[in-house]
């Protein structure tokens, strides 16, 4: 089968690789779409912290954002998982740890994350193995485009539920990229007045396309102004900038994540106001939550796709997803040509102009 290897900084290939074969209560899966993210970038440019902290190292199969169909069971497997369309999240639990005893998969000391953390090829390849404890089939109602963005996404559902946020909360978000417009809609559906703030004005753009309300930078009069904060970034600025707008007695969300550790971080500011922080990782048990909203309309997931590339131009497609100025902030890979529904998502290819920066 082909496989996306990355052997080096900016170095990628398409390569010939023996399928893998699924395991006990596993499914071989041909990958219609890949999602691409900032955490790519990363692996893409040798940015990123997972490589300079030796967590990861190159060569290796990236891609950890996926949708494609059941084409083989391991066994153990349901006979009825054939021939669905199906996505999944990207951790590989010990399940021996009392974490996994308990359910608590995601505070796993031992998993490893696909394409991300740990020896396990990423989902980049056309042919993947993934347990079936960790699939959501997909409806008909959802694009494979939808589908895809199930994983980052769901993400973003988490962090608005461990806020609590409710009809009576002022919600600021901060980030118009992926995470951020996801939390956004979430937010808003709840009945939340919600605001949207990103310096780039093809992001803003965007946002009041979704039906947000979208500000360039916080003013004077954000200060202190907002009951819940989702810093959807991770930029340096916008994590100072949530503990200053954050009401007292309120909560922040921090879902991006800072590639650095952030100086000036007020922490005084949050003991005097008696501020909750809560780190968020992971969607894992938000995902039929955020088909249910997709599915309703209350998300619109689509919206948030730049392009889809073919499976022969990576350069372009990385090239792409280092673009900040670009109009919608998901770029994602065309795995399978004979699958993957793209309907409504523009084509890509090696010809787009390209800029640095990199929104999630």
């Amino acid at each position: 089968m082909k496989a996306i290897l990355l052997t080096g900084p900016r170095t990628v290939t398409v390569a010939e690789v023996a399928p893998p074969e699924p395991g006990p209560d596993e499914v071989l899966v041909r990958v219609a779409l890949l999602g691409l993210c900032g955490t790519d970038l990363g692996f893409y440019d040798g940015s990123s912290n997972y490589l300079h902290d030796g967590l990861k190292s190159y060569p290796f199969v990236p891609g950890h954002e996926w949708v494609g169909t059941v084409t083989g069971l391991g066994p153990g497997a349901d006979p009825a998982l054939a021939g669905q369309r199906v996505a999944g999240h990207n951790f590989r639990t010990c399940g021996r740890c009392p974490h996994c005893r308990a359910g608590r998969i995601r505070y796993c000391p031992d998993r490893s994350e696909i394409g991300v953390l740990g020896p396990l090829p990423g989902a980049g390849a056309q042919l993947l193995t993934a347990p079936v404890s960790t699939l959501t089939r997909i409806p008909d109602t959802l694009s494979d485009t939808a589908a895809a963005l199930l994983e980052p996404t769901a993400a973003a559902v988490h962090a608005v539920d461990r806020l609590a946020v409710t009809s009576r909360d002022r919600v600021a978000v901060l980030g118009a990229g992926t995470l951020g417009l996801a939390a956004a809609q979430v937010a808003q559906h709840m009945g939340a007045p919600t605001v949207v703030f990103d310096p780039q004005p093809t992001a803003r753009e965007l946002a009041h396309g979704l039906g947000l309300r979208a500000e360039a930078v916080p003013g004077d009069a954000d200060e202190e102004a907002y009951d819940a904060v989702i810093e959807a970034s991770g930029s340096v600025a916008a994590v100072r900038s949530a503990v200053r707008m954050v009401a007292s007695g309120g909560r922040v969300a921090q879902l991006g994540t800072p590639h650095r550790t952030v100086d000036g971080f007020d922490a005084a500011g949050l003991v005097i106001r008696d501020v909750t922080v809560h780190g968020v990782l992971s969607g894992i048990g938000y995902w039929d939550r955020l088909v249910t909203l997709v599915e309703s309309g209350a998300v619109d997931l689509d919206a948030l796709v730049d392009g889809v590339f073919p499976l022969d131009d990576l350069d372009a497609a990385f090239a792409r997803l280092a673009d900040g100025g670009r109009a919608r902030p998901k770029v994602l890979v065309q795995v399978d040509p004979a699958l993957g529904d793209v309907t409504g998502a523009p084509a890509r290819t090696a010809s787009r102009d390209t800029a640095a920066g990199a929104r999630r």
